[in-house]
């Protein structure tokens, strides 16, 4: 069974903006959402990755490109079941106009009962998180799955076996790693929204933290 990584994507400028960015393709990071990117991909490095997953969205192949440029050989795929929401009308419109929708309750509070305006529902996205974690199980070794906020939280909660209606309790940042010990039926979330500092780049560089990678030898938190 595979130890996943899921990254969401660095800053973008859609986050600067408070902005909904949804599956808009030409949503680019920001300047120091490149910087995030470039400082990841050392610390990466150390993870002893297998195979990487993305989200075919231009923010999340920017994020992982320096990576990659390190590692051009190792196995990467697109898959389109980790792309952001589809957020339909509401794509492209500031969280806190958004937040003064009476309707942003329901997707705060019971986002199984929402579909947005043209856009996805909550449960389709969950069936495609709940699919693709499925066919992950079936992986050896150590997976990146580098993706958006809202479908590492289902992802979460698809790993413990939580409802919809739980999954907005989880935080992703930009640039963050949750990492899950991804089980058939019994899952172990080892940690979440992990953001990587300059200083602890600096010390994997320098070959301090010994006992291997923080994260892998992280408490398990929560079990399924």
């Amino acid at each position: 069974m595979p130890i996943v990584y899921m990254l969401r994507h660095a800053q973008s400028v859609a986050n600067t903006k408070g902005i909904l960015a949804g599956q808009d393709n030409s949503v680019q990071l920001s300047k120091d959402g490149h910087k995030q990117a470039q400082m990841l991909a050392p610390y990466l490095s150390k993870l002893k990755i297998n195979r990487i997953y993305s989200s075919p969205l231009t923010r999340c192949i920017q994020t992982i490109q320096p990576y990659m440029q390190l590692n051009p050989d190792l196995d990467f795929e697109i898959d389109e079941r980790f792309i952001e929401m589809d957020y339909g009308i509401w794509s492209g419109k500031r969280l806190s106009a958004l937040a003064r929708d009476r309707r942003w309750r329901s997707v705060q509070n019971k986002p199984s009962t929402f579909t947005f305006p043209k856009g996805e529902s909550f449960r389709s996205m969950r069936k495609r998180v709940d699919l693709a974690l499925t066919e992950l199980s079936k992986e050896k070794g150590v997976v990146l799955v580098v993706t958006h906020g809202d479908i590492i939280k289902m992802s979460l909660a698809s790993a413990l076996g939580l409802p919809i209606d739980r999954f907005q309790k989880f935080v992703a940042e930009p640039a963050s790693l949750t990492v899950i010990n991804l089980e058939k039926n019994s899952s172990t979330v080892l940690q979440t929204n992990y953001k990587i500092s300059a200083e602890i780049v600096q010390k994997f560089k320098q070959n301090q933290l010994g006992g291997g990678n923080s994260l892998s030898a992280s408490i398990k938190w929560w079990r399924r």
